[in-house]
């Protein structure tokens, strides 16, 4: 079977994925102590998810993962790209974390909503010498089963004000940097397929990278003007 046909990971796959989770050895210690997290005691926060865990003898464990926040850089050119996709919108308004906008975060980011594995720290006051403690690994299954029924809370962990974001990308401002879209449509057809195979660099090209960030050269617009205003020139003269 080819790649193009297989299951794309969900968003709680995709984080067990990352903290190696589908380690037997490792996900067992998750389970054992996944009972003792203090559920109302979860908070997930931009950069950290943390939580408490009941010990031995009634002690309480705090255990907390860090990931970095996406850079504050890069929103602008989010926001006028997702202008020109309403899916992507929609998504994300339904509380989704589309495979578009993780592929448009790494093409303006250069790192995936998804943090690297190395990245992501983690720390717990049980004492165990032997690191992610079996308290750890029980957050990271926690959060994982959370992203099953709020793959929002992914951006949350990432620093991503969601509904700021979105209510920027819906003021529809014309932008004269991008080129409008063809034959009136309301959403960039290229812009980023969902296959899980696909890979951006084998479907845009480096100018149609560029023209859709809207950091294509202005000489490039001005010959073009000049060619369409010489052909004009030349009707006129026959027409004459």
């Amino acid at each position: 079977m080819s790649d193009r046909h297989v299951r794309p990971l969900s968003t709680s796959e995709r984080w067990r994925a990352l903290a190696s989770l589908g380690d037997d050895n490792r996900l067992e210690l998750a389970l054992s102590s996944l009972p003792s997290i203090r559920a109302p005691r979860v908070r997930i926060v931009p950069g950290a998810i943390q939580a408490e865990l009941e010990g031995t003898m009634g002690s309480i464990n705090e255990v907390s993962i860090h990931v970095p926040k996406l850079p504050t850089r890069i929103w602008p050119q989010v926001v006028r790209v997702m202008r020109r996709s309403a899916s992507m919108r929609e998504a994300l308004g339904m509380g989704r974390v589309p495979r578009s906008f993780d592929r448009l975060i790494a093409r303006i980011a250069n790192e995936s909503v998804f943090p690297e594995a190395r990245r992501v720290t983690s720390a717990c006051t049980c004492g165990d010498p032997e690191m992610p403690c079996k308290h750890i690994l029980a957050l990271h299954e926690l959060y994982a089963r959370r992203l099953e029924d709020k793959p929002w809370e992914l951006l949350v962990l990432r620093g991503v004000d969601l509904r700021d974001l979105l209510d920027k990308a819906e003021q529809q401002a014309h932008d004269p940097n991008l080129p409008p879209l063809s034959f009136g449509a309301h959403e960039e057809p290229v812009l980023f397929p969902e296959g899980q195979g696909a890979d951006l660099d084998s479907t845009l090209s480096a100018h149609q990278v560029l023209s859709l960030l809207g950091v294509r050269q202005a000489p490039l617009f001005q010959a073009v003007d000049a060619c369409i205003a010489s052909f004009v020139d030349a009707d006129a003269v026959e027409a004459g």
